[in-house]
Formats: structure tokens, C-alpha cells, sequence
């Protein structure tokens, strides 16, 4: 388990290290995915996974959160006969509320999905997942209480690989054993895909159950030693879990619930407007299956963040060491800004060429226009999950509630008048959740300065990050597009293109590093806290730039 010396930066930075690399495994698996479904298949694998993600954070998704939390205030406490129980009753809340969430997900599928019939075997596949990811998260809210994010980020990308593998695998084996025609290839391409998610999972469980088992010894030594605590009753637990996991899930919830949200609106008005389901469903995975999967990458990283963020908050102002909490929310949302702003810019620049790379039998620039659109909401969504991450923290779980479901009116305003009275379509929905994101960035800074009399000001949060990917974004933008442009008979290949578009993403990185330490005047040891710090400094001093 981590030592107190650990800071919160470098737990984060590492469990975004894992993020980073599941994100990309996750981009890998789907293309092959998407050739073997086709684009049908694609909107379908999309409705079916956004249903399954939106009952999963009713039941148990909030679990890793909510249980890092509490346990942390009394880890730093010294409460270790409270910490096993609390983990206790988190795994039997789980059984209970992630089984209710499994039947309701099967038997209600033909009604979530009313609009889109061919996605219910997707999503009834999905069902039991519900209640192994609530399990999961027990196992991992439990170690991340403890400072550890190496179990939580390990576990992570032993499950995507497995997830990756059997999607793909069991895909091409359901449209070989079910599919007559194209229509089944689509139905049944996105079901074998959903069931990579389960089997991803219950490998994250082993692994998990054998971190418990090595750490095992000091765990039950720190509770055989625990003879002054007050021991808390079942009764007491149950309370403190239900009290914060019930913000929390409502919190994260409507963060989320915008997919679900849009999708309804998309498929409904679409209809209205006379478009085919498998049209609409068509143009929709250009939106859920091709653009969001690519800005997730950076967003997951801030959402790395704001994990290993909640408990170190908790315990500092569970310790009444509110100054330590202030310092520690600055450090991660400026940890934020720094790899939000430059990827955001540079998605814009080069959002085509990455589409080709990733989706090769995609249409690069249908795809590419919504990416290039909608690159700015990694900006918004990354502040928005950290200072989430820091208002549940602070014990304020249902200021996220409130400003997230401001902004989800607000969203489902702006989604219905695009899609139904402008030609946009999914362009529509793109920029409704733009404004959503932006929304909640808004009313979270202004709780934050509420609660916390802590104010992020923009000009310094965002100044240093932005110049430097703005210079970044010119180099990138050079390296690239005139050969593209000018050597098109070359560069319109797979190979080379890709290639091209690897060496400006390499230089783009050194450029912003480079630009953005002499604009900050940063430190060795601020600069080794960053993700491949250590790596990055070690190059620069080889180059005599340092």
C-alpha cells in the first residue's frame, strides 16, 4: 500500500499512465470492431452501451468513490476495525443494488431501446456486468482509500486488454454462427462486442482478489491493532454508505445522463423528420462510437485526477488541514490544464488524419468535422470531472447534482431546437454537449469559491498551457498538412499518412513541453511530478535544452 510520502500528483500521473494506455488499447480494438459490424453496428453497439453505462452509475458505478472516501476519513483516523466493515457492507450493498440494476437492464432492454430494437441483445448481454463492476469497485475503492492507485491502474489495463481481445473475437464469431444477412452482421456484431465488457471485468476481479491476498497479512495486522476506536455498527455503516453514495450516484448520474439524454432526442426527432432507424443509427456512431471514444483519452486522465484527488481531500479535511486541500485541488487542476488544453488543440488540428488512422474505413472527414468542432469540450469536461472529484471530497456531493442537472436542461434545450429546426443532425447533438460541459465547469467553479473560498482564476489556470499549444498547434499544423496538401498522391495512403501524422504528434509534444517549462519557469521536481516527467527532463538535458 502507498506511504504518506506519496503526493497526490504522482498517484495521479501514474494512474494516468494506465488510463492513457487503456484508452489506446481501446481505440486499437475498435477499429477492427467497426470493420467487422459495420457502421449500423456501430450506432448499435453505441445505444446499447450508453443504456448499460447510465444503470450501471445508478447501481454501482459511484461505489470505488463513495468507499474511498469514507474509508479514507477513517484510515486517517485510524479506524481499521471500521475500514474492513465499511468494505463489508459496500460488497453486500453492491450484491443487492447491482442485482436489482442487472434485471431491470435485461428485462426493460425492449423498452429503453424501443426506438432501436436490433440493440436489445447488446444490451441485455451487458446485464450481469452491472454487478461484477460493482464489485470491482468495492475491491478497488478500498486500496485507492489507502493511497494506492497501483492496483486500481494495473487492474484497469489488465481488463481492457481481455476486453479488447474477446470483443473482437466474439464478434467475428457471432456474425459467422448468426448472420444470414447485412442487417444481422450489424445486430449481432455489436452483441458479441458487448461481451468483451463482462469477461474484462471478472479478469479485473482476479486481479484484484490477489492484491487483496498479498496485502492480506498487513491488513489484518492494522485491525488486530486497532484496540482504541470506537467499533460502528452495521446499522451506522449502512447509513454512511447509503448518505454518500446517494449524492454521489445522483451526482455522477446526470453528469452522465446527457448520452442518454441526446440519444433519446437524436433517434425520436430523426424519426419525426422521417429518417430511417438504421440511417440515424449510422450517422449517430459517427458521434458516440468514433468522436467520443477519442476525446475520452484526455478526459479520462483528468478523471485519473480526480480519483486519486477525493480521498486525498477527504482525509486532509477529515485531519482539519483544510490549506493542505487547497493546495492539493490547485496542483491537479493545474496537472489538468496542462494535458486538456494542448490535446484539445491539437485534436482540432490533426482530427481528420487521426480519424483515418483509427478508423481506416471510416469516412475521415464527416468524423473529422466533429472532431475538429467538438475538441474544445476536453477542456470543460476535464475541469468539470476534477472539480466534481473536489466538491464530493469536501463532503458536498450534491452541489454536483445540482449543477449538473442545471446544465442537462440546458443541453436537452439546445440538443432538441439543432436537431429538430437546423440540418446539423448529430451536429446538433455535438454542440449540445459542448455547452453542457461548459455549463457545469461554470457552476462548479462557482460552488468551489463557495464552499471552499477556493477560486481558480482562468487567466493563470489556462494562460501558460494555452501559449505553449497554441505554438504547438502552428508546428503541427506545418508538419503536416503542406505535404498532405501538396504530396497528396503520397500521403493519402494509409502508411504514410500515419507516419506523418506520428512525427508532428511527437515534435507537438516536445514544442508544448518546451514552450510551456520557460513560460512557467518549472522546476526539475515540478516537472518529474508530470506524467513521463522524468523521461521528458532526462531528454531535454541530453539536448543541452535544459
Amino acid at each position: 500500500m502507498a506511504n504518506g510520502k506519496k503526493t497526490v500528483v504522482k498517484e495521479a500521473s501514474f494512474l494516468m499512465a494506465a488510463q492513457l494506455l487503456c484508452s489506446i488499447i481501446g481505440l486499437l480494438y475498435r477499429s477492427p470492431l467497426h470493420m467487422i459490424m459495420g457502421p449500423v453496428g456501430d450506432g448499435y453497439y453505441s445505444f446499447a452501451y450508453e443504456w448499460y453505462t447510465i444503470i450501471l452509475l445508478i447501481s454501482s458505478y459511484s461505489i470505488p468513490t463513495a468507499i474511498s472516501k469514507v474509508i479514507s476519513e477513517r484510515i486517517a483516523l485510524h479506524q481499521y476495525k471500521n475500514v474492513q466493515k465499511v468494505f463489508r457492507a459496500s460488497v453486500y450493498y453492491v450484491l443487492v443494488v447491482g442485482g436489482l440494476g442487472c434485471l431491470v437492464t435485461f428485462f426493460g432492454a425492449p423498452l429503453f431501446l424501443s426506438t432501436q430494437p436490433d440493440a436489445v441483445l447488446a444490451l441485455r448481454i451487458l446485464a450481469p456486468t452491472i454487478v461484477f463492476s460493482g464489485l470491482l469497485g468495492c475491491l478497488r475503492g478500498y486500496f485507492q482509500a489507502h493511497g494506492s492507485m497501483f492496483p486500481t491502474a494495473v487492474s484497469r489495463v489488465v481488463e481492457q486488454v481481455v476486453n479488447a481481445v474477446v470483443s473482437v473475437v466474439a464478434a467475428w464469431l457471432f456474425t459467422k454462427a448468426f448472420a444470414s444477412n447485412e442487417a444481422e452482421v450489424a445486430k449481432f456484431g455489436a452483441a458479441g462486442g458487448t461481451l468483451g465488457t463482462g469477461a474484462g471485468v471478472l479478469t479485473g476481479i482476479f486481479f484484484m482478489l490477489i492484491v487483496w491476498y498479498v496485502n492480506r497479512k498487513l491488513i489484518h495486522r492494522r485491525v488486530f491493532r486497532d484496540r482504541k476506536s470506537k467499533e460502528e455498527s452495521y446499522g451506522q455503516v449502512f447509513r454512511v454508505i447509503f448518505l454518500m453514495v446517494t449524492p454521489i450516484i445522483f451526482s455522477t448520474f446526470i453528469y452522465n445522463a446527457s448520452a442518454i439524454v441526446d440519444q433519446n432526442i437524436y433517434n425520436y426527432l430523426m424519426l419525426w423528420r422521417g429518417v430511417p432507424a438504421a440511417e440515424a443509427s449510422s450517422q449517430y456512431g459517427i458521434f458516440s462510437y468514433q468522436f467520443k471514444p477519442i476525446i475520452n483519452i484526455p478526459i479520462a486522465m483528468s478523471s485519473a485526477t480526480s480519483t486519486a484527488l477525493i480521498p486525498a481531500v477527504a482525509a486532509a479535511m477529515a485531519s482539519g488541514r483544510r490549506q493542505d486541500a487547497v493546495d492539493r485541488i490547485d496542483e491537479c487542476m493545474r496537472l489538468s490544464a496542462f494535458i486538456a488544453v494542448p490535446a484539445a488543440v491539437g485534436l482540432a488540428v490533426l482530427a481528420s488524419p487521426v480519424i483515418r488512422i483509427l478508423y481506416p474505413s471510416a469516412n475521415p472527414w464527416a468524423a473529422g468535422a466533429l472532431l475538429a468542432v467538438g475538441a474544445v469540450s476536453v477542456i470543460f469536461y476535464s475541469f468539470s470531472t476534477v472539480t466534481n472529484g473536489v466538491l464530493q471530497g469536501l463532503g458536498h456531493p450534491s452541489a454536483p447534482v445540482k449543477n449538473a442537472a442545471i446544465a442537462l436542461v440546458v443541453n436537452a434545450v439546445v440538443a432538441a431546437v439543432l436537431v429538430a429546426f437546423t440540418p446539423l443532425g448529430v451536429m446538433g447533438v455535438l454542440i449540445a454537449t459542448v455547452v453542457y460541459a461548459a455549463t457545469v465547469t461554470f457552476l462548479n467553479a462557482r460552488s468551489l469559491k463557495r464552499y471552499l473560498k477556493y477560486e481558480h482564476k482562468l487567466r493563470d489556470l489556462l494562460f501558460a498551457p494555452l501559449k505553449a499549444a497554441l505554438v504547438m498547434g502552428v508546428v503541427v499544423a506545418i508538419i503536416y498538412w503542406p505535404p498532405a496538401i501538396f504530396l497528396s498522391h503520397i500521403f493519402s495512403r494509409y502508411l504514410p499518412s500515419a507516419g506523418l501524422t506520428a512525427l508532428a504528434v511527437v515534435i507537438g509534444i516536445f514544442v508544448y513541453v518546451i514552450v510551456y517549462m520557460k513560460s512557467t519557469k518549472m522546476s526539475d521536481e515540478e516537472m518529474r511530478r508530470l506524467p513521463m516527467g522524468t523521461k521528458l527532463l532526462g531528454l531535454m538535458r541530453r539536448l543541452h535544452i535544459r
